[in-house]
């Protein structure tokens, strides 16, 4: 496998676990109004600063743009999908923001509020996660050649994703250990 597609296998490790933890949280909101809301904004912070930043825009402006060159036809549609998907996610991730803000400040009808914004999310979340895995990535290992390679993993390499390395520093070590308390599978395996 590709240095690039073992950071980008790696990072959606790490985004699919966060899916499904958002996803837990809003079944417990909308069965009992409950949830962990500093884990909530733990993760909406984590995922504004690093895959919307970091991850979305490598995959756009390396893995997604030399895909379109080599082969549009294929390509596009797909990319065109995804790229639109990724230019959401800044929208997305303020509304579960606003979401919880409400639910912090105690709202008429937060908890159901927030219920469907975090389940909305991580279904989409998980349903971008397998389009990448299952249509792009095995689309580029057919359409791309060495020297787009060499670039990609060159750009991704800088990539220090901080639920993915040994360690994750501290402003997400505690996101980090919950993820691991929880039982998600380690996002760096």
């Amino acid at each position: 496998m590709r240095s690039s597609m073992r950071v980008l296998a790696r990072e959606h490790l790490a985004l699919r676990a966060l899916a499904r933890i958002i996803a837990l949280e809003a079944e417990l909101l909308a069965r009992d109004g409950r949830a962990d809301l500093a884990l909530l904004q733990d993760i909406a912070t984590y995922i504004g600063e690093f895959p919307n930043r970091i991850h979305h825009p490598k995959e756009d402006d390396f893995l997604f743009r030399c895909m379109r060159a080599r082969d549009p036809a294929r390509c596009g549609a797909i990319i065109d999908r995804l790229q639109a998907e990724h230019l959401k996610e800044d929208e997305s991730i303020a509304n579960f923001l606003a979401a919880l803000q409400a639910m912090s400040s105690g709202e008429p009808g937060a908890a159901a509020g927030l219920a469907q914004v975090a389940a909305s999310y991580a279904k989409h979340l998980l349903g971008h996660i397998e389009a990448e895995n299952t249509l792009v990535f095995p689309l580029a290992e057919e359409v791309l050649q060495e020297d787009d390679w060499a670039q990609i993993d060159a750009a991704f390499a800088a990539n220090d994703d901080p639920l993915v390395v040994a360690q994750p520093g501290a402003r997400f070590s505690d996101l980090h250990r919950r993820i691991m308390a929880m039982g998600a599978m380690p996002p760096g395996l």
